[in-house]
């Protein structure tokens, strides 16, 4: 029986032994370096280099593709399996844009390594470009009866250097843009004058104007970005509808009514009466109807979330108009869903 007993123990104690080498064997994803940072950068349009990394513990690693933060940079990794003691390389890309900018990106590493499934590699760069816009951005909204508007940006060179401008192109032939002084004045700052013209029907527009100089010919030196409305006889407010829904609340039931509605109001811009009809929404469960206000110069749109998506979803509702040049109104759309 003693010796039953104690050949049990051993078997159980090798057993037990086994077991913890198996355990213990395992992957581990380790990086030369976490952080990558460039420190002060110009008169490039991006950065690129690698980040090692070693397969350190004592089985096979597995890593799945990199995930960027953002789609200014680009990584791949090779190879994506390593056996222990076995290296590889990530390399990336991070396209620097044309704006002054301190920026941090970061890139997702999976693997199967127990202790650290996920790790996050940093990518850091100061970014003064050669050209800089002041603004970068401008917004313009062109009030009914209002055929253009002026505006004004700055250009300059950030080194000093003469600009050596060779052309504005704008996106679209309702804007035009032209340099103050001229382009091929030895200056290195420069106005742009850009007049943006009624040019169609009431809409909203995002478009750009592209700076070309004589230093960089694969491409424009730098750009100009310019979004707002061209407003119409019928003005709208607000121009986009948004509900943000929890798991915890999607029974409409339960929620109060400033929850389910929303409320858009269209006036007319010259005080003019005119219809709307036909109001449609394009999202299921999202009722639409319209309320008259002012003799026929006031109307609202009421938006009612009847049935939550089971998911995050986008579209617009519309209405119709007796107004000629604004024939139909649509307001977008977007309902947001939050799974807990």
């Amino acid at each position: 029986m003693i010796m039953k007993a104690t050949f049990l123990t051993l078997t159980l104690w090798a057993g037990a032994m086994c077991a913890a080498v198996q355990a213990a064997a395992a992957p581990k994803l380790q990086f030369e370096r976490m952080i990558y940072d460039f420190g002060k950068v110009s008169q490039i349009e991006s950065v690129s280099g690698v980040f090692k990394f070693k397969n350190t513990g004592d089985a096979q690693l597995k890593l799945e593709a990199p995930k960027p933060s953002c789609g200014c940079t680009v990584a791949a990794l090779k190879p994506d399996t390593l056996a222990p003691g076995e290296s590889g390389e990530l390399a990336f890309t991070l396209s620097l844009g044309h704006f002054r900018a301190n920026m941090e990106k970061h890139i997702s590493v999976t693997s199967n390594d127990p202790l650290s499934p996920v790790l996050l590699l940093t990518i850091k760069v100061d970014y003064t470009p050669l050209y800089e816009i002041t603004p970068p951005t401008i917004a313009v909204n062109l009030a009914f009866g209002v055929n253009e508007t002026e505006q004004i940006a700055g250009l300059a060179r950030t080194d000093g250097k003469p600009l050596r401008l060779l052309k504005l192109e704008a996106s679209a032939p309702w804007i035009t843009a032209k340099a103050e002084p001229a382009a091929k004045e030895d200056v290195a700052a420069a106005r742009i004058k850009i007049v943006i013209q009624r040019g169609g029907p009431p809409r909203r527009f995002n478009e750009y104007i592209h700076v070309y100089t004589a230093d960089q010919t694969n491409g424009p030196a730098s750009t100009i970005y310019l979004y707002g409305t061209v407003m119409g006889e019928v003005s709208v407010s607000p121009e986009t509808l948004y509900w943000s829904v929890t798991a915890a609340a999607q029974n409409p039931a339960a929620r109060p009514e400033s929850q389910v509605m929303r409320r858009v109001t269209i006036r007319s811009a010259d005080g003019k009466a005119f219809e709307l009809k036909n109001p449609v929404s394009t999202i299921q469960g999202l009722h639409v109807e319209v309320v008259p206000k002012e003799s026929g110069k006031v109307y609202e749109l009421v938006a009612k979330l009847d049935e939550t998506p089971s998911q995050t979803v986008s579209g617009n509702v519309s209405v119709e108009t007796s107004v000629a040049a604004q024939p139909r109104i649509e307001v977008p759309v977007m309902v947001n869903v939050f799974k807990q």
